[in-house]
């Protein structure tokens, strides 16, 4: 097509260049005129209706393609830039997150130690209970043995003084005997 159209443009002009003989660049010849003009006019409105309309589509539809990679460029950044922030977010709550249940893991940890120490306290509060009950039943072994052993000597000395008569100097010396005695039981 485009052969036919450089053909029918340069047509004229080889046909000048023929009946001439020798060319003349500069003259100007009428006839020469119109069928370039012609030409020009018949070249153009093929070209306007085979050519010009195919490219202006062409760049209409790459303007439009250009125009929507544009528009998903776009739409793509403020997707992106909203993930940003989700994220950033949620960062930000699990930091909060994770903080939390540091404090939370702080105060079971103290509650723990608060327990352990009353647990502490406790046992120990009973194991001197415990003792102290030990002590007051050793206390009371000890002096119920006393009065065992002061009932015994009574007995002892009763019955001594029932076989002498008892007079004064026989009553003091029972006596130091009963002290003596007693001694030795709490030395035993």
């Amino acid at each position: 097509m485009v052969f036919i159209l450089l053909m029918v443009s340069l047509a004229p002009a080889l046909a000048m260049a023929a009946e001439a003989g020798e060319p003349q660049v500069l003259r100007f010849d009428p006839g020469l005129a119109v069928w370039t003009l012609l030409t020009f006019v018949v070249l153009l409105a093929l070209l306007s209706k085979l050519a010009f309309k195919p490219i202006s589509e062409a760049l209409d539809r790459r303007g439009q393609a250009i125009k929507q990679a544009l528009d998903d460029a776009e739409k793509s950044r403020a997707e992106g830039k909203k993930l940003m922030e989700d994220y950033q977010r949620q960062v930000a709550d699990a930091r909060t997150e994770a903080n939390k249940i540091i404090e939370e893991a702080r105060g079971l940890g103290e509650n723990v130690r608060k327990e352990f120490v009353e647990k502490a306290n406790a046992e120990a509060s009973a194991l001197v209970q415990r003792a102290q009950e030990e002590i007051q039943r050793q206390k009371e072994k000890g002096v119920q043995e006393l009065k065992d052993t002061v009932a015994s000597l009574s007995v002892q000395i009763a019955s001594r003084v029932i076989e002498k008569e008892v007079n004064e100097a026989t009553h003091r010396q029972l006596v130091e005997n009963l002290i003596k005695d007693l001694a030795k039981v709490r030395k035993a």
